[in-house]
Order: structure tokens, then C-alpha cells, then sequence
């Protein structure tokens, strides 16, 4: 069932709607409030479909099905770490909300001073420019395998998304994110969740087919996954939901603490559904692609798209495709320029207005969004790809972003020194590992998280001071 003209015609109208939606939200954009966090007036349909849509990216959708095709169905389990880390989030959720923080440096500041601002802050945009950029990947790879009979190449397809992502993103800030993310959930809950799967169960022979294929061999249950790998997964997906920028940007956007709480419940149990729908799509394609070879499988579900689907579904599922990455690219985007204008620039120029520090997040937005189109030129692997962006991330921030809310005795000093160690660490060790040079029982995430529990430990131990010492932001000094 080829892609039809139609088809295309789809997708054209779904990229119109979100510049539409961009123009019509940057008309509600008033100071840097709105642009950033809504004007904190989010409620439950607009919050809860932008917390799935940022959720659910290219990561948790074709990175998450390549693995499973790769190693099999048991990778749904091993991959259960950011679910677990999304329930966790819905406690701590309540707590940013009531104490207003639009991100992550703003609480570290709050704790360790201004000096820990700018540290955090180049952290993030580093992550964020993977993150962004993993997003392209998967964009380019779902467009040009799916419309590749049109003539469609994987650069245009990037350089095409990544604009429109950049112009909806620089009109309308969190707004425009929010309401793009409620049409593009419900859109890509439709197409790939709930269509797709039907689809291909029919192709496969039905039911008993299809459990049949999930089943995992007897004697190869993970597929060759390493203990240490399982384990890093979820050492880095946890974490990683707790410190997450869209999502604590999304905690104070809500309207009332309560509210995100719930949102936070709900998509956790959309995550368990979707996650289980993408493994059962990528191991399915072991049976429908038996000539695919080894790492190609990031092109299982645009196959599964443009082979097993009617017209106009098809448009509808390749649109859903483009939802999912884009959703969670276009928070990438608005998180590297609310850092950068609010944890930089404040911080060097602390009496710049309100007016001219919305240019400024809207101008780097722009480089932001150059800087990952470049970089999803140049690489492949989306699921590797992310993991090393969420890796580069929880290395430097989580062990500091904790002790700042919960230890009576962490410093400034323990933190920076944290930060820095463990950043050093992931990236040197992550080197090693794609030249070779690391063994297969070490993973970077693992030992980076130990160095930066330690260095934290030790230096805030050493430097603390009861007289001197700053309160936690959960709890003050009890």
C-alpha cells in the first residue's frame, strides 16, 4: 500500500496548523511569564496533553522499538525506568509548583548562590542540543523512509521540521508548545497507538500471532542485554524525570499544584501503554522485515507505516510520527532559550527588561535550533543519541538538584565540584566506550552518578558550616 498524494497532503495541512497555532498563541504573549510558563494558567486538557507529548518523543518511540527489534520483547521491561520516574515526579511535582521556579537553575541558585547558575545552565543547553538534534534524527529517518518514493531525502526533511519547529516555538513560547502538544497527542494516540497496532496484529495472523512474537526465546530472555546496561537504563531515565527542565517548566505552569499531580499519574499510565504498544511494533517487525539488517531497525515503525497501512491513514500515522518528535523537540528549544536568557544573561546583566529578555530567549531559540539541525546532519542512532544527551544531563545535575531540596548540609562547593567531576567523568567515559576502549561491565552513567554522589558528599561535608549554611528549599533546616 504505497504513500499517496493524500498522504501528503495530510502532513502539509498538519505542519499549517502548528504555524497556525504559533501565530495565534503569540498574540496571547504579553512579558516573559507567558512566553516561558503560560502565565501559569494551564489547565488539566492542555497540561496533560503536553506532559505526554513531551514524554513520549523519538526516544520512547522509534529508538525504543529499534532496541526491541534488535534484542526483543523483553526490552519493555528494562526500559520501565522513566515510568517509575514519572509516578516519583507526581510527589515532587506539588513542591515546585507552590515554590515557583520556572527551572532548574533558579532552585539551585536558591540554595548554592548565583555562582552555581551558570554551571547548571551550560550543562543543560549541552543536553539540550542532543536532545533536539536526537529529535531531528528521528524526524529525517521517519520522513525519508516513509515518502522516500517522493523524493523526499533525510536533509530536507530535517532542515523542513526543524524550521517549522523553530518558528511555532519562537512565536508563542510554552503556549504554543502546550496547544501544538494537545493536537499532536491526540493525533499520535490515535494513529500509531491504537491503528497501527490493529494493522499489523492482522498482518501478523491475529492475536495468538502476535503473542506468539512477543514472547521472548527460552535461555535469551534479554536478548544479550548486559546486566550493567539494564541497570544504567534505569539509572538514568529515573533521575532524569525528576530533573527534568519541560517538566518542572511544565509543574509551574499549571494552574494549581493538584492539578499537575494528577497530570502526572495519568501520563505515567500512558507511558506503561505506550511503551508496551512501541516493543510489540518493533519485535513485530522481526517477522514482517526478516531481510532488515542489524541496525536499521530506528526505520521499523515508518516501515510499518508505509507498508501495512490504507491511504490517508497512512498520512494520518507518518503526521503522528512527526507529532511525537516534534513535540518534544519543540520543548528542547523553548528550555534552552528560557535558560539561557533567565540563567545566564540575568546573571551577567541582572538589570535587563523584561521586554528585551523575551528577544533574547526568541533569538537563541533561532541558534538553538541551527545548532541541532547541524547536528542531526551529522549523526545517527536515535536511541544512543538521547541516551547520551540524558546521560550528560543527570551526570551533572541530579545528585545537586536533590541535595538542594532535601540535605540539610550540602554547599555550594559540594555541588559545583559535583557538577564538574561528574560531567567529566560521563563524557570521558562515554569516549572510551565508542572507541572501544571501555569494558562491557562498566557503564558511564554508573560511574559518573557514584563520583558525583561522592565529591558532593565529601565536599559539602567538609565545607559546611551550621552558622553559614543555606536552608533546603523542602523543609528548611528541620
Amino acid at each position: 500500500m504505497p504513500v499517496t498524494s493524500i498522504d501528503i497532503a495530510i502532513i502539509a495541512v498538519y505542519f499549517l496548523v502548528l504555524l497556525v497555532i504559533g501565530y495565534l498563541t503569540s498574540r496571547r504573549v504579553k512579558n516573559m511569564e507567558d512566553y516561558a510558563v503560560a502565565g501559569r494558567s494551564l489547565g488539566y486538557p492542555a497540561l496533560l496533553g503536553t506532559l505526554i507529548g513531551t514524554t513520549i518523543g523519538a526516544g520512547s518511540t522509534m529508538g525504543k522499538a529499534g532496541k526491541a527489534f534488535d534484542v526483543g520483547a523483553a526490552f519493555f521491561f528494562a526500559s520501565m525506568g522513566y515510568a517509575i520516574g514519572l509516578f516519583i515526579f507526581a510527589f515532587i511535582a506539588p513542591i515546585i509548583r507552590r515554590m515557583s521556579i520556572w527551572t532548574i537553575p533558579d532552585a539551585l541558585v536558591l540554595r548554592y548562590g548565583g555562582r552555581m547558575r551558570l554551571v547548571t545552565a551550560v550543562v543543560m543547553i549541552l543536553g539540550v542540543v542532543a536532545l533536539f538534534g536526537g529529535q531531528l534524527v528521528a524526524v529525517g529517518v521517519a520522513v525519508s523512509t516513509a515518502l522516500g518514493e517522493f523524493g523526499i531525502s533525510y536533509t530536507q526533511a530535517v532542515l523542513v521540521a526543524g524550521a517549522v519547529m523553530v518558528v511555532y516555538t519562537f512565536m508563542g513560547g510554552l503556549l504554543a508548545v502546550a496547544y501544538t502538544d494537545l493536537v499532536q497527542t491526540i493525533i499520535f494516540l490515535i494513529g500509531v497507538g491504537i491503528l497501527l497496532p490493529i494493522f499489523i496484529i492482522g498482518d501478523l495472523g491475529g492475536i495468538s500471532a502476535a503473542v506468539e512474537v512477543m514472547t521472548p526465546p527460552e535461555g535469551n530472555f534479554w536478548g544479550g542485554l548486559t546486566p550493567a546496561y539494564i541497570v544504567s537504563i534505569f539509572l538514568i531515565d529515573i533521575p532524569f524525570c525528576l530533573i527534568d527542565p519541560s517538566l518542572w517548566q511544565r509543574a509551574s505552569a499549571a494552574r494549581d499544584a493538584g492539578m499537575i499531580k494528577r497530570s502526572m499519574f495519568a501520563t505515567g499510565g500512558v507511558y506503561l501503554y505506550w511503551s508496551l504498544i512501541v516493543v510489540f511494533l518493533g519485535v513485530a517487525a522481526t517477522r514482517l522485515f526478516p531481510d532488515l539488517g542489524a541496525g536499521a531497525g530506528d526505520a521499523v515503525i515508518p516501515l510499518e507505516v508505509a507498508n501495512h497501512l490504507p491511504p490517508v491513514v497512512t498520512g494520518l500515522c507518518v503526521a503522528a510520527m512527526l507529532a511525537i518528535m516534534m513535540s518534544t523537540a519543540s520543548t528542547a528549544l523553548l528550555i534552552s532559550g528560557t535558560t539561557f536568557s533567565q540563567d545566564i544573561v540575568k546573571a551577567f546583566r541582572p538589570s535587563t527588561n523584561d521586554r528585551t529578555h523575551l528577544l533574547i530567549t526568541r533569538l537563541f531559540i533561532i541558534c538553538m535550533g541551527a545548532a541541532g539541525m547541524l547536528f542531526a546532519l551529522g549523526m545517527r542512532g536515535i536511541f544512543d543519541i538521547l541516551l547520551l544527551a540524558f546521560a550528560i544531563f543527570v551526570s551533572g545535575i541530579f545528585i545537586p538538584a536533590m541535595a538542594a531540596i532535601f540535605w540539610k548540609k550540602a554547599t555550594a562547593a559540594g555541588a559545583i565540584s559535583s557538577a564538574i567531576a561528574a560531567s567529566v567523568t560521563v563524557v570521558t567515559l562515554y569516549g572510551l566506550k565508542l572507541g572501544g576502549m571501555l569494558p562491557t561491565w562498566i557503564e558511564p552513567i554508573i560511574a559518573s552518578l557514584a563520583v558525583s554522589l561522592a565529591v558532593m558528599v565529601t565536599v559539602s561535608r567538609a565545607t559546611w558550616n551550621e552558622k553559614t549554611g543555606t536552608p533546603r528549599l523542602y523543609g528548611g533546616n528541620k
